[in-house]
């Protein structure tokens, strides 16, 4: 009896429910605010999210094309002061790191052979000129003795010779004199120019001889950068081109410009020197500090340019893949000048010149994400 009420209450529960499930069906058909169900067959649309760091729009821009250089800074003027007498140094009251000014005393070499040379050649003068005196005193005496006829025309002109060699004894002596005034004078030793001096080469009480080397000077006002450029791009460097310079121990880069360019190349290298004069000075700069920097070979305004990242190439064809209606699209572009230095849209390094394919506003993938699927949805999301 159990048995039998177990089973009709199960029929029941399956009436009841098959019942229920027709009522629904009928219900989903004729309501047609109810969602369709979905068809196991029809594949899910692709949706690629990009953040807005992973695209860029398209705008004119300048195109700046760059060469690397690297140097060493060197004063645009520096000389090497040497001795032009021999004897001893008495005096040297400059040392490495002074300031000093053209015409200031360097050093001072013991005057006193020097000044005995002066009052000799001094006395010889003196005597040459009694000769010259006497001699013309002669000549005017044998002048009225010829008119005279008390001597011959042959003793006139002797006396007239001995007047004219004693003028030449008298122009000896004044260039003698001049002379060793002028060694006296080279004693004293001042500065050609104003600067620094870099280097002293002698000690006081050394004996130096002429053309010994005393001190060097520098002059820090006008500072320049030697650097090396290839051979095979030099024919794009050109005399006022401008260039950006860090140097080592300074943080912000100085400004530079093209001054002059070696007509020859370095040995071994094969590079040629440019010379490079700083915008700027700075009293933290020292010849001989390392320097490099880029120099601007050309720059135009109002370019299509992009990361050369963004670029793409299958089978030589190259092109960029573009936002347009909110889903990827390949875009072939026509690329023009190329630049894997130059700094582009978006602070990437490297660009690339667009000449056909883009146009200003358009959106594209600014970097290499990889291969996308042509035709897939882009949600793009903010950056976090």
């Amino acid at each position: 009896m159990n048995a039998l009420k177990r089973t009709l209450w199960g029929l029941i529960v399956v009436a009841v429910a098959a019942v229920g499930g027709w009522y629904g069906l009928k219900a989903r058909k004729t309501d047609p605010s109810t969602p369709p169900m979905a068809s196991p067959t029809r594949p899910a649309e692709t949706v690629i999210e990009l953040t807005q760091s992973d695209l860029l729009t398209v705008e004119p821009s300048r195109l700046t094309r760059s060469l690397p250089v690297t140097g060493t800074l060197m004063a645009s003027s520096q000389t090497l002061v040497r001795a032009r007498v021999s004897g001893d140094v008495i005096d040297l009251p400059v040392r490495e790191g002074m300031s000093i000014k053209a015409g200031q005393l360097l050093a001072r070499i013991d005057p006193t052979d020097f000044e005995l040379r002066v009052n000799e050649r001094a006395a010889q003068l003196r005597s040459a000129q009694a000769q010259h005196d006497q001699a013309r005193r002669t000549l005017e005496n044998n002048a009225q003795l010829l008119a005279k006829a008390f001597i011959s025309q042959n003793a006139f002109d002797n006396a007239r010779s001995a007047v004219e060699v004693a003028a030449a004894t008298v122009e000896g002596a004044q260039a003698q004199l001049a002379q060793a005034r002028k060694a006296l004078a080279d004693t004293r030793i001042t500065a050609p120019m104003s600067g620094v001096i870099a280097q002293r080469f002698v000690q006081p009480g050394e004996k130096i001889s002429p053309d010994g080397r005393i001190v060097s000077i520098v002059d820090l006002s006008r500072i320049e950068v030697e650097v090396g450029v290839p051979a095979s791009d030099i024919a794009s460097v050109r005399i006022g081109q401008t260039a950006s310079i860090r140097i080592e121990g300074i943080n912000q880069p100085v400004p530079a410009r093209v001054l002059r360019i070696n007509p020859t190349t370095a040995a071994g290298t094969r590079a040629v020197t440019v010379y490079l004069g700083l915008d700027q000075t700075d009293d933290r700069l020292r010849a001989g500090m390392f320097a490099q920097g880029t120099l601007v070979i050309d720059e135009r305004e109002g370019l299509l340019i992009l990361p050369l990242s963004a670029l793409r190439d299958r089978g030589g064809q190259r092109y960029v893949y573009l936002i347009e209606n909110d889903r990827i699209v390949e875009r072939v572009v026509t690329p023009g000048t190329i630049d894997e230095a130059a700094r582009a849209p978006g602070g990437l390094t490297g660009a690339v010149e667009i000449r056909a394919g883009l146009k200003a506003g358009d959106r594209i993938v600014r970097q290499n994400l990889g291969t996308l699927q042509v035709g897939s949805r882009v949600r793009v999301t903010p950056v976090r």
